[in-house]
């Protein structure tokens, strides 16, 4: 999700991180990372000049982390895209709001919370023109068998709302030639199905197959 974020930006996609799980300073070196594809701490004559460019692009981040309730995180984009012209709004994780507000007729029924939650960010994306990126954990399946839709919790409402569904299978634990590969289950409006491998580039922390960008000395 994070190059997939850095991607859109540097298209100017203006973006809002919700990253309740991963602190927003280490998802900031992680940009940072694969956008030059390789860790700056060997290059520290280098770390005032790239920063600059990636401060360029319109990134911006919630201050939450841990549980927040679903009010005060909407209440947190909405302010933002009236501030920022937010285009799209990434949630990492939906499992993050989730047992905070609790009310009577959601108590102890995650089920029923997590289609609340599902229903606020549907509106949200129709009423506001923007697109949502829900990060949402699948149930444990067994070792020889595929995530698919039914996988995601609670996936009757999470994946009837969405447009687009992407799951990551990992096949490396099953299979000797075993491959980790992106799957697109479902897109809404081209009906697009397939797959993407992803080969780990363990420099910039990448996925792409774009090339890496140039040392900053090659470019001036």
């Amino acid at each position: 999700m994070s190059e997939y974020s850095l991607d859109l930006a540097t298209q100017g996609v203006s973006t809002l991180w919700g990253s309740f799980e991963i602190r927003n300073t280490r998802l900031a070196s992680t940009l940072l990372r694969q956008y030059i594809g390789y860790p700056i701490n060997n290059k520290l004559d280098e770390f005032d000049y790239w920063t600059t460019e990636l401060e360029s692009f319109p990134l911006y981040f919630m201050t939450f982390h841990g549980q927040q309730s679903i009010k005060v995180v909407m209440e947190a984009i909405e302010h933002a895209q009236y501030v920022h012209d937010i285009n799209h709004v990434i949630i990492d994780n939906v499992q993050f709001m989730m047992g905070v507000s609790v009310s009577a007729g959601s108590k102890n029924d995650k089920f029923w919370e997590q289609d609340a939650i599902i229903a606020a960010f549907r509106t949200l994306a129709t009423k506001k023109n923007v697109h949502v990126t829900l990060v949402m954990h699948p149930r444990k399946e067994r070792d020889t068998e595929d995530l698919t839709t039914s996988s995601i919790f609670g996936s009757a409402k999470a994946t009837q709302e969405a447009d687009n569904v992407l799951i990551i299978q990992d096949r490396r634990l099953t299979s000797v030639r075993g491959k980790k590969f992106l799957q697109i289950a479902k897109n809404r409006y081209s009906g697009d199905l397939g797959i993407m491998p992803m080969e780990f580039d363990k420099d910039g922390l990448s996925y792409s197959s774009f090339k890496k960008k140039k040392d900053k000395d090659e470019l001036l």
